[in-house]
């Protein structure tokens, strides 16, 4: 590439940089101000200004390195696509502006770790920033699993063989998200164990949205009860069992199987709360654009008119029982929105099914490969003082590189472009 043309992709990136930081701030400016117009009306003080401001300038940075993480990955205007979309997003802004909720500030925090383990190569810090998500929304710990697998993996750009330096991640790691989920969680447990206690009015039940009305008309009866009870852990094991074997797979699919993750729970319960709905608005653009389109505008209009039905008016921080059964608009959107949620993790459990099965055919149809045309040679043309053939050599990762100018084979999965045959090496879904 010439200086030109350096030039010209450094400009663009810049440009499309620009736009999407110019963008967040717009959205953010928008929000505070529909925040201090909505207080003002609504007879608040500035606390409750002040107590929103967290939560919007956590999608700011979450946007910003959702476009810091595509970038590397994707072409850079679906990068700032996908970015823009995330900053203008009516989840985030119905939820982190209107309500002021964490549960946003959690989501960037474990964006935020994630990216530090996988794209910085700075496991200790990763640690700490995921506990202190989880010390915000212990909901977050759910994706510690799926990044120690991803780094086993070389999720984080080095090669899985070199054990002492992968060891050495994961140990980092581990240590710093136990060493800070101590001494975060200690002081609540010495002092403070009526913190960790349910709200009086929140009794077993999560939040009245979400189909368990259809499955039972009492939330604590029936299927409903079940998952919400004694099968809670199997939800959970349906979240991080496929997440980890999916970047297990394909290690480069790190943030979308953290999505799945963060997914999955919400789909299969049958009651959740409007805060729940911001879980997989962020983690959704990396992984499907699409998809995480289609649930913004569903779950932001149900998190709209949500807030109106159960607050009081401006700014909607009223609320009734979380246990109530909705009924008319209300009971239509939650069935919406969670039809989009099971088609969504539908699809991303294919996706893994599919991936996985490819890897594993790619994996062995290569080494039956290179037996068959070592034979071969060996049969046609013995090598000289023991050596391997030249148009059949057997390389270190069981691939075998091609010889006379024919394309590379891999299992049935073509080898990316620019990618040297003779290295042998899969072209990895971006």
């Amino acid at each position: 590439m010439g200086s030109f043309e350096r030039f010209k992709t450094k400009t663009h990136f810049n440009s499309l940089k620009r736009l999407v930081g110019v963008t967040a701030l717009a959205a953010l400016a928008v929000k505070l101000l529909t925040i201090a117009l909505a207080t003002a009306a609504g007879g608040g003080t500035p606390l409750d200004l002040l107590a929103r401001v967290p939560a919007s300038v956590a999608d700011l940075g979450a946007a910003l390195l959702v476009f810091e993480v595509l970038r590397s990955r994707r072409p850079l205007q679906l990068a700032a696509r996908s970015a823009i979309l995330v900053a203008v997003s009516p989840v985030l802004f119905v939820a982190s502006g209107l309500h002021g909720d964490r549960v946003g500030v959690a989501v960037a925090l474990l964006l935020l770790a994630i990216h530090l383990l996988i794209d910085r190569d700075a496991p200790l810090v990763a640690g700490i920033t995921l506990a202190i998500a989880s010390r915000v929304e212990p909901m977050a710990l759910l994706a510690a699993p799926v990044a120690m697998a991803a780094v086993a993996a070389g999720g984080d750009g080095q090669e899985p063989a070199d054990g002492r330096a992968t060891r050495s991640r994961m140990v980092h790691f581990g240590g710093a998200l136990a060493g800070a989920l101590f001494a975060a969680w200690v002081p609540t447990l010495a002092w403070d164990w009526d913190s960790l206690a349910p709200a009086p009015s929140a009794g077993i039940v999560p939040g009245g949205l979400g189909p368990g009305w259809v499955l039972a008309r009492s939330l604590d009866q029936g299927l409903a009860g079940w998952l919400l009870g004694s099968g809670r852990p199997l939800v959970l094991a349906a979240a991080v069992v496929p997440a980890v074997i999916w970047v297990r797979r394909r290690p480069r699919r790190v943030y979308a199987a953290v999505g799945l993750v963060l997914l999955v729970p919400l789909a299969l319960g049958p009651a959740w709360s409007p805060r729940d709905l911001v879980w997989p608005a962020v983690f959704g653009y990396l992984g499907d654009a699409r998809w995480a389109s289609i649930y913004a505008v569903v779950a932001g209009a149900t998190l709209l008119w949500t807030s109106t039905w159960w607050g009081n008016g401006l700014p909607w921080h009223g609320g009734v029982d979380p246990a109530t059964v909705p009924s008319g608009a209300v009971a239509g959107l939650g069935l919406v929105t969670w039809v989009v949620l099971g088609t969504w993790v539908v699809l991303g459990w294919r996706t893994v099914a599919v991936e996985a099965s490819a890897k594993a055919q790619a994996a062995a149809v290569p080494g039956a490969v290179a037996g068959a045309v070592d034979n071969l040679a060996h049969v046609s043309s013995p090598s000289v003082n023991g050596s391997a053939p030249a148009n059949g050599s057997t390389l270190a990762n069981g691939d075998s590189a091609q010889a006379n100018g024919s394309a590379p084979v891999s299992g049935g999965v073509p080898v990316e472009q620019g990618t040297s045959p003779s290295r042998g090496s899969l072209s990895l879904p971006k």
